[in-house]
């Protein structure tokens, strides 16, 4: 990459990063603070634990469409202040309808598909692999460090405290944008015909790719309305200690990642290690339907939960780029987003739901899910040959 590829690379990077700390920073403790908002039910949980993906993935596309118009920044910069009013109306509410309408908002700051078009405008096609990598690779490291620090945040400043810190650092993304992002003065044509996204739900590899997301943050929202709850009442594990749990295994998966993004590329198998990742998601989902006594086994089970999210999270972006013809990507992405975060949306109402009948319930139904995108993805690919 060169100089300009670099810092742009660097700066679109540590703003976009800015934004995701804050919307993971809820993930790990509103469960348990949620319940003594007013009015608060397992399903409204859910609701304000998901709702921002349901404006997110309205407003994608739209989104990626006036930044062919208005320009990239200018539309970054409206949805970064979106994303800080949501904020500021979450921090200051007084029941958990506010708090929804809270995250509606922060969710209409849908940027991520204009985020991944300035991207490509900033760099070169045979360096933008590189360059979406450093992006993505800020996304998950902003994941893994709010599960850390979350927690410790929570348990010193409260839950309406984590939404000002959400206010501070959606500022501090603005400044970011403002100062260090910079945009080409000639942009590229326009990334999302509707004739372009037609083309998307036709395509069977892009389709299993969208359900793929759709199906990877459900069963994150689902995952994290129990966890928490668990963690201290089965497993005696104080909120503010809750680092101590995800540190190491945060730490831990990296060694499932990581190999697997590897070995992946040496091998050219990058369906069939997806696959196998879904099917293992599902077998793992049901260790935490066994009435197990021992913190080490729940601890083993969410390294391969990481792990495996982490790979799929980084593996399906890369290997929907390469399915996509140059034509279609910026529409094949925009679908991909939307389905990403439509995912998150109904996880955290469906999986408050379930949770209000069963937690077993739950994980049976996360279970079936990564079941059967396993299946649906290998009669794909035998088609194929």
């Amino acid at each position: 990459m060169n100089s300009i590829e670099k810092k742009s690379a660097v700066a679109i990077a540590f703003m976009i990063a800015l934004r995701m700390y804050g919307l993971f920073l809820i993930l790990p403790v509103f469960s348990i603070y949620g319940h003594e908002i007013k009015g608060a039910t397992p399903v409204l949980i859910g609701a304000a634990i998901g709702v921002y993906g349901l404006t997110q993935a309205m407003l994608q596309i739209p989104m990626g469409f006036l930044s062919d118009i208005w320009g990239r920044k200018k539309v970054i910069a409206i949805g970064l202040m979106l994303f800080f009013v949501g904020s500021v109306i979450a921090a200051l509410s007084q029941d958990i309808y506010q708090i929804i309408l809270g995250r509606m908002i922060q969710g209409m700051g849908a940027i991520a598909s204009t985020g991944m078009a300035l991207v490509a405008d900033v760099s070169r096609p045979e360096q933008r692999g590189k360059v979406m990598g450093i992006v993505g690779s800020s996304i998950g490291l902003s994941f893994m460090l709010a599960f850390i620090t979350g927690p410790v945040i929570a348990s010193q400043f409260g839950l309406f405290g984590l939404f000002w810190v959400t206010a501070l650092l959606a500022a501090l993304a603005f400044l970011v944008l403002l100062f260090l992002v910079e945009e080409p003065e000639k942009l590229k044509t326009r990334d999302y015909r509707l004739k372009e996204l037609f083309h998307c739900i036709k395509q069977k590899e892009l389709i299993f790719m969208d359900f793929g997301v759709f199906v990877l943050h459900a069963s994150m929202t689902a995952l994290f309305l129990v966890l928490p709850l668990m963690l201290i009442k089965q497993y005696d594990l104080a909120l503010n200690d809750h680092w101590k749990l995800y540190l190491p295994v945060l730490f831990c998966s990296l060694f499932i990642m990581i190999p697997m993004i590897i070995w992946q590329e040496k091998f050219k198998k990058h369906m069939l290690f997806m696959l196998v990742s879904f099917a293992l998601l599902g077998f793992n989902f049901l260790i935490f339907t066994l009435e197990l006594n021992h913190l080490l086994i729940i601890a083993c089970a969410l390294v391969v939960y990481f792990g495996l999210f982490n790979f799929l999270e980084a593996a399906m972006p890369a290997l929907l780029s390469k399915i996509a013809s140059e034509k279609y990507r910026g529409a094949a992405m925009g679908v991909f987003s939307s389905s990403q975060f439509m995912g998150a949306f109904v996880g955290g109402v469906v999986g408050g739901w379930l949770m209000s009948q069963s937690v077993d319930q739950m994980f049976y139904a996360l279970f079936f899910m990564m079941f059967l995108m396993a299946v649906s993805g290998h009669a794909i690919t035998s088609r194929n040959k």
